[in-house]
């Protein structure tokens, strides 16, 4: 009561009703179709880049499950003393994007700093930079890579 006093009724209400307006507003934010590919691609290449295969598998339609059941069957040894010796997470950043239909996208992600693959079987090495293309499709309103095939670099150079 000693706060009405000092205060008033008017700014009580305003001290109440104004902190609860603006977390109702911020609960009720939704994504942009935007904001949701970014997350998918990131989410994708960070996970697929830095070859943990199971997180990315949450990025991928179910049909591309198999290629990254592809590409951890073919990760060696060699492979994996690279990775844990290099001790550096491969970093993406998207950089494009192209809407060819309602329902695809194809975005352009840059990564650095990863571990690549030339060839089934070889061993990988470290490459500074690499630009990649991922083509995203919208199913039942969530937006899924869409893989078929391994990504290839449209571009690398080596350390």
């Amino acid at each position: 009561m000693y706060f009405i006093k000092i205060y008033g009724m008017k700014n009580l209400a305003l001290f109440i009703i104004l902190p609860l307006a603006i977390l109702t507003a911020c609960e009720g934010h939704e994504k942009s179709q935007e904001e949701l590919v970014s997350e998918c691609a990131t989410g994708f290449a960070e996970a697929y880049f830095n070859y943990d295969f199971q997180q990315a598998e949450r990025f991928v339609t179910p049909e591309s499950s198999r290629w990254l059941k592809f590409a951890a069957s073919n990760i060696g040894e060699a492979d994996v003393e690279q990775l844990n010796n290099h001790g550096e997470a491969a970093t993406v950043e998207l950089t494009d994007h192209e809407n060819t239909s309602d329902t695809t996208i194809v975005v352009t992600v840059e990564v650095d700093n990863y571990l690549q693959f030339d060839s089934i079987g070889g061993r990988g090495t470290l490459a500074d930079d690499g630009e990649y293309r991922l083509t995203l499709v919208n199913r039942n309103g969530n937006w899924l890579i869409r893989m078929e095939g391994l990504p290839r670099s449209e571009k690398h150079s080596r350390d």
